[in-house]
């Protein structure tokens, strides 16, 4: 299924989430009581300022601007069925990349009483030992665990905040793409525990 939700989720959801920001504008602006919010008070719950809906509405013009010019040059039918095929997969290779790194074998999951910031982002997120290549395409995403830390860290700089802190990250739990099915497996939540554990280790009594 992670395709079909990649696809909804990275190609349409935004679409939809630009048009009704933009029919709620609309519409509160055309009453009093709307007429007497700012922009930002408008705009919620979909954008949190006008400058994220500024920049909502260029890409989605730009975006569909470029479809049409896509589809005009190979076809309507061609285009959409390679863009829907090709941006599913790689949206829901985007979703198993994003949930591999917070689910793994005995990952760090707790309530917010007692929750420890540094200790969910040190034990909480995995960092993915992928090619180089693959780290360039997905723009170091693989670095959760340096993001989680510090989350104004960009993401051009993630590799190299690793490699500079690499004693710090020593415990974080390195996944390699063969092991990405196997962290799958644990999605249940030993709550005593504060880890992440399979439905086997439940079932064979190794969590509470």
């Amino acid at each position: 299924m992670a395709p079909v939700g990649g696809g909804l989720y990275f190609l349409i959801n935004p679409r939809i989430t630009w048009l009704r920001a933009s029919l709620q504008l609309l519409r509160r602006r055309l009453t009093r009581a709307g007429r007497q919010q700012t922009l930002s008070e408008a705009l919620l719950p979909y954008c949190e300022t006008v400058a994220h809906y500024r920049y909502m509405t260029w890409n989605n013009l730009v975006l569909l601007a470029a479809w049409g010019l896509m589809a005009w040059a190979v076809g309507p039918l061609l285009f959409f069925v390679c863009y829907a095929a090709s941006g599913s997969l790689a949206g829901g290779y985007g979703i198993i990349l994003f949930t591999v790194q917070h689910n793994f074998e005995h990952a760090y999951a707790s309530a917010d009483e007692g929750w420890d910031r540094d200790e969910a982002a040190l034990h909480g997120t995995s960092f993915l030992v992928l090619p180089r290549w693959l780290n360039w395409i997905t723009a170091d995403a693989a670095y959760h665990h340096v993001h989680h830390l510090c989350a104004g860290v960009p993401n051009y700089r993630l590799a190299a905040c690793h490699r500079e802190h690499e004693l710090l990250f020593a415990s974080v739990r390195r996944v390699a793409l063969f092991e990405i099915p196997g962290a799958l497996k644990h999605i249940l939540w030993d709550v005593q525990a504060r880890r992440l554990v399979s439905v086997a280790e439940v079932m064979a009594g190794g969590a509470a």
